[in-house]
């Protein structure tokens, strides 16, 4: 499971049109474009598809291609045939005061398993402190087969602690289950979108029994 708080400012790519949700209700479709910055090929563009269910079908007139906007609201990322996909379902969505830059940003809710072997590695910031980085992967069914999507994390030590304060005995073993939340980061490198977080809080996942 992989999803996200999220604050998106985009350009819409394919205006708004209303459709009905399995219960028939009413809501509002369109898609997004957003441009990350990629030191291999200029710019990257990801697109995310929304749906809006407050949107009211006078709406449809202001949600055309082309238009700046601010979204706000939950992002589902998937991957079919390692290719990322976002979906977005979103709480409000702006025109006003648009910024010029296109971004993603929010926290990261994260549920998966640790690589198999050599988990973390340690490494130093450029001011001397020290940190973990290490990759998760959360599975999912796409027909008769799973498919992965890696998270590239960061996890920092309060101030002043030691790294041994943030490798828990569980994080040790081969593909640990776990849970993680954090400041989401999506990039691009040579047209290839990463997702990357800095760990704000990060516990084993452990399901429970079901009772009799």
């Amino acid at each position: 499971m992989i999803r996200a708080e999220v604050k998106i400012i985009g350009t819409i790519k394919r205006g708004a049109s209303v459709r009905t949700d399995k219960n028939n209700q009413p809501y509002l479709s369109f898609i997004v474009t957003i441009a990350l910055p990629d030191a291999k090929v200029n710019t990257n563009t990801v697109d995310a598809l929304v749906s809006y269910p407050k949107g009211q079908q006078s709406d449809v007139s202001l949600f055309t291609e082309g238009v700046r906007v601010v979204i706000q609201g939950v992002l589902d990322i998937r991957n079919k045939e390692n290719k990322l996909l976002f979906y977005l379902a979103a709480e409000s969505v702006t025109t006003e005061d648009v910024p010029d830059l296109d971004a993603i940003t929010g926290t990261l809710s994260f549920r998966g398993h640790l690589k198999k072997e050599k988990v973390y590695e340690e490494k130093k910031d450029k001011n001397g402190n020290p940190y973990l980085v290490f990759s998760a992967y959360s599975a999912e069914k796409v027909g008769e087969n799973f498919v992965s999507t890696w998270v590239n994390f960061m996890r920092f030590p309060k101030k002043g602690a030691a790294l041994e304060t943030i490798k828990p005995d569980w994080m040790r073993r081969s593909k640990a289950h776990v849970c993680i939340s954090g400041e989401l980061q999506i990039s691009s490198y040579n047209s290839k979108v990463q997702l990357s977080c800095k760990v704000a809080s990060m516990s084993e996942f452990i399901k429970e029994k079901s009772q009799t």
